[in-house]
């Protein structure tokens, strides 16, 4: 599995603790990774996850993966980023490997009661992206397959994935 995005590399940690099988690496800036590196390192999980520095809109993604994930990533990025960082992982991805995007979603504030701990994820309100924006560019890479599911946490979140075509 290859996290793009993957910061303090938490996210391939716990997958890595839940499936013994699962061998994973985080793509990030190299700050971030320096950080990722010591957050797991007495980890027994840390055999597993190895760190990539990069930026992973300019520099050539690893290969070799069947599953790429986008977790909290692309909000953080104007659509036209978005889109370019989810055709990166689609070169890096095998044939028949699926590509999956764990997003917030759009809050609908006039329909929610807001609390207090949602002050430092409206910073980003805007930016939540409805899930059919990432299903539109997947259908665009040709992936098969998609699938969304809505997932209500403090806030509505989205797991979008899709399988890239065999070939």
């Amino acid at each position: 599995m290859l996290d793009i995005g993957g910061n303090s590399g938490e996210f391939v940690l716990q997958i890595c603790k839940n499936f013994p099988g699962i061998h994973a690496t985080v793509f990030d800036l190299p700050l971030v990774c320096d950080i990722g590196i010591e957050h797991i390192h007495s980890k027994g999980e840390a055999v597993r996850i190895s760190f990539v520095k990069g930026n992973a809109l300019a520099d050539v993604l690893p290969k070799g993966f069947d599953l790429i994930t986008f977790k909290s990533m692309l909000h953080d990025w104007p659509e036209k980023e978005a889109k370019q960082f989810m055709a990166n992982a689609t070169r890096s991805l095998d044939s028949g490997g699926t590509l999956l995007i764990f997003e917030r979603g759009p809050v609908e504030v006039a329909e929610t009661t807001l609390s207090y701990f949602m002050i430092p994820f409206l910073l980003f309100f805007r930016s939540f992206r409805s899930p059919a924006v990432y299903v539109k560019h997947l259908e665009g890479l040709g992936f098969q397959d998609i699938k969304t599911q809505r997932i209500d946490l403090e806030m509505p979140f989205f797991l979008v994935s899709g399988i890239k075509e065999p070939g």
